[in-house]
């Protein structure tokens, strides 16, 4: 059936979707393969799995593909020159530093970072959808987290009540 919408419009609409930003790491921490991912995602909490969305043009899919684990850092609102940095843009004076988790190289001074191991490969039309075990993470101390919003990188805000109202308990999802 052919669709009523152009490829750029389904982009531009998904990009409504807020979300946060990573690097995707895999490979030896003396040189490992990192690529800015946002199509990340919580799988499940028991066990504990992350998914993430790559391309099968990407050169880390093909990384991926024959890897049996990969690290994951979750970006903090001053990380953005790293982020541009591993999309495959020029950021003048930055310099990547990696460490290790679990035996994963990870981003140093990330604001979360986690080592997976892959559990399932998913096609996914054009992409393949990488299920990971987490078998390690740590959460740091860290600013507020980036955020990618129709094509832009944005800053998280706090979200304040109007004065008198008092607000009522968020329900929880989870």
């Amino acid at each position: 059936m052919p669709r009523a919408f152009a490829d750029r419009v389904f982009r531009r609409a998904l990009g409504r979707f807020a979300t946060g930003v990573i690097v995707l790491t895999a490979g030896p921490r003396r040189a490992p393969h990192a690529m800015t991912a946002n199509a990340f995602m919580s799988g499940s909490l028991q066990p504990p799995l992350v998914v993430v969305s790559v391309g099968r043009t990407a050169r880390m899919h093909e990384r991926l593909a024959g890897a049996r684990r990969f690290g994951i850092s979750i970006l903090d609102q001053g990380q953005e020159p790293a982020s541009r940095h591993f999309a495959g843009q020029a950021v003048a004076g930055f310099a990547p530093a990696f460490e290790t988790l679990a035996g994963v190289p990870v981003l140093a001074q990330a604001a979360v970072v986690i080592a997976a191991r892959i559990k399932h490969r998913y096609d996914c039309g054009d992409h393949t959808l990488f299920v990971g075990e987490v078998e390690e993470l740590i959460v740091n101390d860290a600013a507020p987290p980036l955020l990618y919003y129709e094509g832009r990188y944005r800053m998280l805000q706090a979200f304040h009540e109007p004065r008198g109202r008092i607000p009522e308990p968020y329900p929880s999802f989870f």
